[in-house]
């Protein structure tokens, strides 16, 4: 694969392809271990074998169909009870770049899930390293469907059955630019919570969620400091972590 040519200052503009690794996320971790020099460093692959979701997950995708990415972010302005900021300013980053393609009905299901309609169009998982009470550097992964038609899990879409024709170097370039764009809104201490919460799926909009095997409807009202998720229930208001709540569709 060429050089990719994001619009960019920084993101993207050192970059590592490997027609196959285990997972970009750990590649991107090794040379991080090396040198500290590696802000914006994108690791990128049309195959990998054991890329992680949230909670555990395994990621797998049809090779060189899909976007698997992992972006090298340099943190350290950030202290650790901000983490959550980083998830909105990178899931803000996709949405963005995915929209300036001209992708439409796109949405963020929290914490930072992308989807189409009702239907999941790609994930993304944030590993950081901490010194001294803040974030050392963060490794930004990205999952998502492009090209791929067949075999996708339940409730999965991709690019082009959303009728979208875009190769996979237009989408990596596209989401280099819309992260990078954000990181630096972030990094100049911008409040982006107003903006994710205009795209985030649910967001003042009764629905179902299930927790503890217990179906319930309410209302997403907002995001907690540490990223938890606010639903008012029962005119009583809740609080959920990541692995408390899931979801209905």
């Amino acid at each position: 694969m060429l050089k990719l040519h994001p619009k960019t200052l920084f993101v993207g503009q050192n970059q590592v392809f490997l027609p196959n690794c285990h997972s970009t996320n750990d590649i991107a971790s090794q040379y991080t271990e090396r040198d500290d020099n590696y802000d914006g460093l994108l690791v990128y692959t049309d195959f990998q074998s054991a890329g992680r979701g949230q909670r555990g997950t395994v990621w797998l995708a049809e090779p060189g169909q899909n976007v698997m990415m992992s972006v090298v972010l340099n943190t350290s302005y950030l202290s650790v009870n901000k983490q959550f900021d980083l998830s909105i300013a990178t899931a803000l980053g996709v949405y963005s770049g995915l929209n300036s393609l001209g992708v439409q009905d796109l949405s963020i299901k929290w914490p930072n899930d992308i989807y189409w309609q009702d239907k999941k169009l790609g994930g993304i998982l944030i590993e950081s390293s901490i010194r001294e009470g803040k974030l050392k550097s963060s490794i930004i992964g990205i999952g998502l469907n492009v090209n791929q038609r067949d075999h996708l899990p339940e409730r999965a879409v991709s690019l082009a059955l959303a009728g979208y024709n875009y190769s996979r170097d237009e989408v990596i370039c596209a989401l280099c630019e819309g992260l990078e764009k954000h990181v630096l809104l972030l990094k100049k201490g911008y409040d982006l919570k107003q903006e994710y919460y205009r795209v985030l799926l649910g967001y003042q909009k009764e629905r179902s969620f299930l927790s503890e095997g217990v179906t319930f409807q309410g209302v997403i009202t907002g995001i907690g400091e540490r990223g938890e998720l606010l639903i008012t229930s029962d005119h009583s208001k809740k609080k959920f972590d990541i692995k408390e709540i899931s979801f209905c569709f």
